[in-house]
């Protein structure tokens, strides 16, 4: 046996060691992050030193943490003005990464992010510009709408981000981000970040970047996660509806996002499960917004076991742990096969997804070289069980007419159902709070019970109504 020395394995990179401020290493402590993802590792220090970067990463890689963290760092918070704009395809997406940033740069004294988006009252948006949000996330046409009517001006604008950028292109947002692009400074750092890089996107960092480095992270190609499960059934298209009722009934697929490639499929097969005693919902692109948020809301706090959605209503939705994804359709193309697929079994959690597929769908998947992925199996329909042994969720969403303009807290709204309602604390789960109502999760037991001791309080002197979303 050699006496040699053993030399040490290098220690795994940390936060620390990237130039953060304390504020936000004081953030990330808190929210769990450990150790940076690798576009984290290799994106902060170049955005820290005033580099343009053309990121590739696959969804669920950090990279809204990665240009994040940097873009907050280099914020002078004292300045009231509009210093760094990230675009982005959805409306869920721009929610999404306002809260995002909001949640890391939680100690950052004065902060202020804004969402701007498609659907939402422009004079509200043109209000709040009155005291200037430091960070904009938009949507480009709303964006555009603001710069066009000059209800603001970005000339202190230090960073862009154009995030999600191929899904940005195929949404046919090239002149909007012409647009946009030719009313900000020129002196300007800018990000670019998208899941592929087609011509069409190295076309858009040509024109927009300066001397840019190229990231790649993570596995960009046809792949899909190691975490991630794909199986894979075949068999005629009447078996289907039986077969996806078969999944959602085992307690191991958890909250489920099933994908259709209409409107009318998904509206058909949400109502076929909630026939059966499934709590389903749909999402698609023609829904009133309301409804759209009231169907996301109840996935994520468990009040629903499956969503039902398209492509474009999935596109960027906001559901941590999603357990399983379900093609009950075969989408038209490999890039929307992945995407779909990789909604689960995201950041090394592990997922599964299932493919429902008659013989000439099997035979277009596997035309596809991530085809190789998946294990296939005949398609089974077991007899559908009476509705009485269904798998129901243990908790329900409740609306409360009070929100956030009427400066309502999580902590006013967990003591009014604790010392009004006699729950306990941790009886009380996901809590949601909008501008003007409210939204908190509870067991199912205790929702009615909820609602009638809740008629007629008070939180904070003002009366609420308390109702079940249904």
């Amino acid at each position: 046996m050699s006496d040699a020395p053993i030399t040490p394995a290098p220690a795994a990179p940390d936060f620390t060691a990237l130039g953060l401020a304390e504020p936000l290493q004081r953030a990330l402590q808190e929210l769990g992050y450990t150790q940076p993802t690798v576009i984290q590792e290799q994106v902060i220090p170049l955005v820290l030193a005033g580099q343009d970067i053309a990121g590739q990463a696959p969804t669920g890689s950090g990279k809204t943490a990665a240009y994040g963290l940097p873009l907050l760092q280099k914020l002078d918070l004292q300045l009231d003005a509009v210093q760094a704009i990230v675009l982005v395809p959805a409306r869920e997406l721009a929610l999404q990464g306002r809260d995002e940033l909001k949640r890391l740069g939680k100690y950052l004294p004065n902060l202020r992010v804004a969402a701007f988006y498609g659907g939402h009252g422009f004079q509200d948006e043109a209000k709040s510009l009155k005291q200037a949000p430091h960070v904009i996330v938009a949507t480009p046409g709303r964006l555009f709408d603001h710069l066009d009517r000059r209800t603001f001006i970005p000339n202190k604008l230090q960073v862009l981000v154009i995030d999600e950028t191929d899904k940005l292109l195929d949404l046919k947002f090239q002149e909007a981000l012409a647009n946009i692009v030719a009313r900000l400074p020129r002196r300007r750092q800018t990000l670019l970040f998208s899941a592929t890089m087609p011509d069409k996107v190295l076309d858009l960092v040509r024109k927009n970047l300066t001397r840019p480095r190229h990231i790649e992270a993570g596995d960009t190609g046809e792949s899909l996660p190691e975490s991630l499960t794909l199986l894979g059934y075949v068999g005629d298209a009447e078996k289907k509806p039986a077969a996806l009722f078969h999944i959602l009934q085992k307690p191991e697929t958890g909250r489920a996002l099933i994908f259709c490639n209409t409107r009318q499929r998904c509206e058909e097969l949400a109502r076929f499960l909630s026939s059966r005693g499934v709590a389903a919902e749909a999402l698609h692109g023609k829904m009133p917004q309301p409804e759209r948020d009231k169907a996301l809301l109840k996935l994520r706090n468990g009040s629903a076991l499956a969503l039902v959605a398209t492509d474009v209503a999935a596109r960027g939705i906001d559901v941590q742990d999603l357990d399983t994804v379900i093609q009950f359709e075969i989408a038209d193309k490999a890039d929307t096969f992945q995407h779909r697929a990789g909604r689960t079994a995201r950041a090394g959690a592990t997922g599964t997804a299932h493919i429902l597929a008659t013989p000439a769908e099997q035979s277009q998947v596997q035309r596809w070289p991530l085809s190789k992925e998946v294990k296939w199996d005949k398609l089974h329909a077991p007899a559908l069980p009476p509705a009485a042994k269904t798998i129901k969720p243990t908790t329900v969403t409740l609306h409360v007419s009070a929100g956030r303009k009427d400066k309502v807290s999580a902590h006013d709204l967990v003591g009014a159902l604790v010392n009004v309602a006699g729950l306990q604390r941790d009886e009380v789960g996901r809590i949601e709070i909008f501008d003007h109502y409210s939204y908190i999760t509870v067991p199912r037991e205790a929702s009615k019970a909820v609602q009638s001791s809740m008629a007629g309080a008070r939180i904070k002197g003002q009366k609420v109504r308390v109702t079940e979303v249904r």
